[in-house]
């Protein structure tokens, strides 16, 4: 609350996501723990509200939070909500470790009946994290604000702040592992579909959040169905991707450097498997590139690692193992005379059973993405 106090960049983009679109150039109020003594209001007090002005507009809304591994409870928001009805409150933001598809989708059941006039939106802990990760590569933001954020950040990176990262898919992860191996499949419409996608969504931002908290690079989260399409759209391309080719994949670019990290999970071999997409050194012929590339391995050992060079003028060529590459470098630009348009640096890990759980495959998903990316560091490639 604090943060959004100071912050109007910050403050305006959070309360997008709660609804409210002039949280930028509002005039600005918060409490902590607001009490309202009258025997007509419930005996309740939120941990906080929030109130914007702008011009005769007027939007406000209650703040509940919860630490650690203790729960919303519905009939607080409930109590909530009537107070809020009662004192035209907009919104009831409540924030916990329990994740939802998204901010309108509550982890926790509340009947409509209760909403047809005060909105419910929820956050997880990782959530906002991951929102202010990508908030502290904003251009608007001023010195002030980028010393406070990175404090913040610094805490809820840490152990004692309390926040649960997103660790497990969907609990019919398993099954629809099994299903991509039979002949019937499943579809676009198979129930649990969604879960699943859903899962995915929150696992591929969670991630972003620990790629920028390892790079502190600017990187950005892409998706193959374009940079102006919605959640929905999104939801709906993933979706048939999943349906159709039984893969999930995961898009981050790398503004400064323009290098592409592309993750993507097979459903139907059981394989993680990742591209790091670069741009050549510039002012380098063919072979000057290709043992540019080698130099950065001079002893490494890195299992299925792999290397491809798209050339000018011809098909993007396979991918060689790196050990292959890294013995005969000069095969590799042979014929060649002009710098590959890129290089891919590929990996994967493929183990069914790990592949198969919930948790381990988020586990082997993170290491193999994170370690890869500390590679690239080492390496100067971002």
């Amino acid at each position: 609350m604090s943060l959004l106090d100071l912050s109007p960049e910050i403050r305006g983009e959070f309360l997008k996501l709660c609804g409210y679109g002039s949280g930028r150039t509002c005039q600005y109020q918060s409490h902590m723990e607001p009490q309202y003594s009258s025997d007509k209001l419930p005996d309740v007090r939120p941990d906080g509200l929030i109130a914007c002005v702008r011009g005769a507009t007027r939007w406000s809304g209650f703040i509940e939070a919860k630490a650690g591994r203790s729960p919303i409870r519905p009939e607080q928001i409930v109590d909530y909500i009537d107070l809020a009805a009662k004192l035209d409150v907009d919104v009831v933001i409540s924030i916990s470790n329990e994740f939802a598809r998204s901010p309108q989708e509550l982890p926790y059941h509340v009947s409509g009946t209760k909403l047809r006039k005060t909105s419910v939106c929820h956050f997880a802990w990782a959530d906002i994290r991951t929102f202010l990760e990508l908030q502290s590569k904003s251009e608007e933001l001023g010195a002030i604000e980028r010393k406070v954020l990175s404090a913040c950040l610094m805490y809820f990176w840490e152990a004692s702040s309390g926040i649960l990262t997103y660790d497990a898919m969907p609990a019919d992860w398993p099954k629809f592992v099994e299903a991509s191996h039979t002949q019937l499949g499943f579809g676009t419409k198979t129930q649990g579909i969604t879960e699943i996608v859903h899962g995915w969504q929150q696992e591929r931002r969670d991630l972003c959040s620990k790629i920028i908290h390892e790079t502190h690079a600017d990187v950005v989260l892409g998706h193959h169905a374009g940079s102006r399409a919605d959640a929905e759209q999104r939801l709906k391309v993933d979706r048939k991707t999943l349906a159709d080719e039984y893969v999930l994949t995961a898009d981050y670019v790398f503004r400064a450097s323009k290098v592409k990290l592309k993750v993507q999970a097979d459903l139907k071999s059981c394989q993680i498997g990742l591209a790091l997409e670069m741009a050549p050194p510039e002012n380098k012929k063919a072979r000057a590139v290709v043992n540019w590339f080698a130099q950065h391995f001079p002893e490494e050992d890195l299992p299925n690692a792999k290397v491809a060079f798209d050339w000018k003028g011809r098909k993007t060529q396979e991918p060689v193992d790196l050990g292959y590459f890294l013995s005969a470098p000069d095969m590799i630009s042979e014929s060649q005379k002009d710098a590959p348009r890129c290089i891919r640096f590929i990996r994967s890990i493929q183990d069914v059973r790990r592949f198969k759980s919930r948790k381990k495959f988020i586990e082997d998903l993170e290491r193999l993405t994170l370690d890869t990316v500390k590679l690239a560091m080492l390496k100067s490639w971002i």
